[in-house]
């Protein structure tokens, strides 16, 4: 049966223009310069899905991955603020 969901379209690194891709489970660092009381701190989000240029080693964060970043990356600020207790 063949799959149903989006198709997949070969994305081209800006770095050295390859084609071709591996998938990765990594560590996305996040500097947080907003607000003005955070400026300067990190939030390292765990597990997050990438992707790996073949041909230079970049990576790039996969859909799924920008939506858990963003997630941590809210859930982080409030903790910082202290709206979390």
């Amino acid at each position: 049966m063949p799959r149903t969901g989006t198709s997949r379209t070969s994305t081209i690194c800006l770095q050295c223009g390859g084609t071709t891709w591996a998938r990765r489970i990594g560590t996305h660092l996040v500097r947080l310069t907003e607000p003005a009381s955070l400026a300067g701190k990190e939030i390292h989000v765990y597990r997050v899905a990438l992707q790996e240029c073949k041909a230079c080693g970049c990576r790039i964060l996969t859909r799924a991955g920008r939506a858990k970043v963003e997630r941590c990356v809210t859930r982080g600020i409030q903790l910082f603020l202290g709206f979390l207790s």
